[in-house]
Protein backbone atom coordinates (compact mmCIF):
# COMPACT_ATOMS: atom_id res chain seq x y z
CA UNK A 1 0.00 0.00 0.00
CA UNK A 2 2.85 2.02 0.76
CA UNK A 3 4.67 1.47 -2.56
CA UNK A 4 0.96 2.32 -4.26
CA UNK A 5 1.03 5.59 -2.22
CA UNK A 6 3.69 6.61 -3.21
CA UNK A 7 3.30 6.08 -6.87
CA UNK A 8 0.01 8.28 -6.73
CA UNK A 9 2.16 10.88 -4.98
CA UNK A 10 4.52 10.78 -7.25
CA UNK A 11 2.11 10.98 -10.16
CA UNK A 12 0.82 13.83 -8.34
CA UNK A 13 3.93 15.73 -8.00
CA UNK A 14 4.32 15.05 -11.29
CA UNK A 15 1.09 16.45 -12.28
CA UNK A 16 1.09 19.28 -10.23
CA UNK A 17 4.86 20.27 -11.88
CA UNK A 18 3.52 20.36 -15.46
CA UNK A 19 0.48 22.80 -13.97
CA UNK A 20 2.98 24.87 -12.73
CA UNK A 21 5.47 24.48 -15.99
CA UNK A 22 1.88 25.22 -18.26
CA UNK A 23 0.91 28.34 -16.10
CA UNK A 24 4.53 30.01 -16.14
CA UNK A 25 4.56 29.21 -19.73
CA UNK A 26 1.51 30.91 -20.53
CA UNK A 27 2.26 33.73 -18.37
CA UNK A 28 5.82 34.45 -20.76
CA UNK A 29 3.11 34.05 -23.28
CA UNK A 30 0.82 37.13 -21.97
CA UNK A 31 4.05 39.01 -21.36
CA UNK A 32 5.56 39.09 -24.66
CA UNK A 33 1.93 39.50 -26.24
CA UNK A 34 1.55 42.81 -24.22
CA UNK A 35 5.75 43.43 -25.18
CA UNK A 36 4.97 42.71 -29.21
CA UNK A 37 1.55 44.85 -28.46
CA UNK A 38 3.11 48.06 -26.79
CA UNK A 39 6.44 48.04 -29.25
CA UNK A 40 3.99 47.81 -31.95
CA UNK A 41 2.09 50.86 -30.80
CA UNK A 42 5.00 52.52 -30.27
CA UNK A 43 6.07 51.88 -33.53
CA UNK A 44 3.19 53.17 -34.66
CA UNK A 45 3.11 56.39 -32.47
CA UNK A 46 6.32 56.98 -34.09
CA UNK A 47 5.35 56.75 -37.62
CA UNK A 48 2.32 59.03 -37.28
CA UNK A 49 5.07 61.95 -35.76
CA UNK A 50 7.43 61.20 -38.18
CA UNK A 51 4.98 61.58 -41.09
CA UNK A 52 3.43 64.73 -39.39
CA UNK A 53 6.92 66.02 -38.95
CA UNK A 54 7.33 65.34 -42.69
CA UNK A 55 4.48 67.45 -43.53
CA UNK A 56 5.48 70.35 -40.95
CA UNK A 57 8.95 70.27 -42.62
CA UNK A 58 7.45 70.08 -46.37
CA UNK A 59 5.40 72.99 -45.66
CA UNK A 60 7.98 75.03 -44.34
CA UNK A 61 10.12 73.89 -47.38
CA UNK A 62 7.06 75.23 -50.14
CA UNK A 63 6.73 78.40 -47.80
CA UNK A 64 10.18 79.11 -48.60
CA UNK A 65 10.88 79.33 -44.92
CA UNK A 66 13.85 76.32 -44.87
CA UNK A 67 16.42 76.08 -47.46
CA UNK A 68 18.14 72.69 -47.73
CA UNK A 69 19.60 71.02 -50.86
CA UNK A 70 18.14 67.59 -50.06
CA UNK A 71 14.83 69.18 -48.40
CA UNK A 72 14.64 71.15 -51.60
CA UNK A 73 15.13 68.10 -54.04
CA UNK A 74 12.65 65.99 -52.12
CA UNK A 75 10.03 68.41 -52.26
CA UNK A 76 10.12 69.08 -55.67
CA UNK A 77 9.78 64.84 -56.09
CA UNK A 78 6.34 65.32 -53.48
CA UNK A 79 5.22 68.46 -55.55
CA UNK A 80 4.65 65.96 -59.10
CA UNK A 81 2.60 63.58 -56.79
CA UNK A 82 0.34 66.32 -54.92
CA UNK A 83 -0.33 67.27 -58.68
CA UNK A 84 -0.68 63.81 -59.96
CA UNK A 85 -3.34 62.97 -56.92
CA UNK A 86 -4.81 66.22 -57.15
CA UNK A 87 -5.54 65.78 -60.84
CA UNK A 88 -7.05 61.95 -60.14
CA UNK A 89 -9.02 62.72 -57.37
CA UNK A 90 -10.37 66.06 -59.31
CA UNK A 91 -11.44 63.34 -62.38
CA UNK A 92 -12.15 60.81 -60.37
CA UNK A 93 -15.05 63.37 -58.30
CA UNK A 94 -16.16 64.41 -62.08
CA UNK A 95 -16.72 60.70 -63.13
CA UNK A 96 -18.55 59.84 -60.15
CA UNK A 97 -20.40 63.14 -60.72
CA UNK A 98 -21.79 62.50 -63.91
CA UNK A 99 -22.49 58.53 -62.97
CA UNK A 100 -24.41 59.35 -59.98
CA UNK A 101 -25.28 63.34 -60.10
CA UNK A 102 -28.98 62.85 -59.07
CA UNK A 103 -30.73 63.74 -62.04
CA UNK A 104 -34.20 62.02 -62.95
CA UNK A 105 -36.16 62.30 -66.04
CA UNK A 106 -39.68 63.13 -66.10
CA UNK A 107 -40.63 59.89 -65.87
CA UNK A 108 -38.67 59.31 -62.36
CA UNK A 109 -35.67 56.96 -63.76
CA UNK A 110 -32.27 58.25 -63.47
CA UNK A 111 -30.10 60.16 -66.06
CA UNK A 112 -26.52 61.07 -66.50
CA UNK A 113 -25.44 64.26 -67.96
CA UNK A 114 -24.10 62.33 -71.19
CA UNK A 115 -27.11 61.01 -71.74
CA UNK A 116 -29.52 62.60 -74.67
CA UNK A 117 -32.55 61.21 -74.10
CA UNK A 118 -33.81 58.75 -71.51
CA UNK A 119 -33.78 55.32 -71.43
CA UNK A 120 -36.77 54.70 -69.82
CA UNK A 121 -39.09 56.70 -71.63
CA UNK A 122 -37.16 58.35 -74.44
CA UNK A 123 -37.44 62.21 -73.55
CA UNK A 124 -35.42 64.49 -74.37
CA UNK A 125 -32.91 64.96 -71.02
CA UNK A 126 -32.48 68.84 -70.21
CA UNK A 127 -29.36 69.06 -68.80
CA UNK A 128 -28.55 72.63 -66.66
CA UNK A 129 -25.88 74.30 -67.92
CA UNK A 130 -22.54 74.74 -66.08
CA UNK A 131 -21.01 78.32 -65.76
CA UNK A 132 -17.47 78.65 -66.67
CA UNK A 133 -15.08 79.86 -64.32
CA UNK A 134 -12.34 81.83 -65.53
CA UNK A 135 -8.98 80.56 -64.44
CA UNK A 136 -5.14 81.03 -63.60
CA UNK A 137 -2.04 78.96 -63.05
CA UNK A 138 -0.68 78.35 -59.33
CA UNK A 139 2.72 80.20 -58.93
CA UNK A 140 3.22 77.18 -56.58
CA UNK A 141 2.23 73.98 -58.51
CA UNK A 142 0.92 75.56 -61.56
CA UNK A 143 -2.12 73.77 -61.64
CA UNK A 144 -4.75 75.64 -62.52
CA UNK A 145 -7.47 77.52 -60.03
CA UNK A 146 -10.18 79.76 -60.18
CA UNK A 147 -9.09 83.43 -60.66
CA UNK A 148 -9.26 85.23 -57.21
CA UNK A 149 -8.79 82.36 -55.24
CA UNK A 150 -6.65 83.05 -52.43
CA UNK A 151 -5.41 79.22 -51.99
CA UNK A 152 -4.77 76.64 -54.42
CA UNK A 153 -6.60 73.88 -53.84
CA UNK A 154 -3.91 71.41 -55.34
CA UNK A 155 -1.32 72.45 -53.00
CA UNK A 156 -2.94 75.12 -50.53
CA UNK A 157 -0.27 77.93 -51.12
CA UNK A 158 -1.35 81.18 -50.70
CA UNK A 159 -2.02 82.70 -54.21
CA UNK A 160 -1.60 85.94 -55.51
Amino acid sequence: MSDLQTKIGGGISKLQDGLQQGRNKLQTAQEVSQLRKAASEAAMNRAKIIRQLGEMAYRLVRKGEVQHTELNEQAERIIQYDLELYQANKELEQQLRRESNGQTCECGASVSEDDTFCGSCGNKVHVPETPIVSTVFCTSCQENIPEGAQFCGCCGMKNG
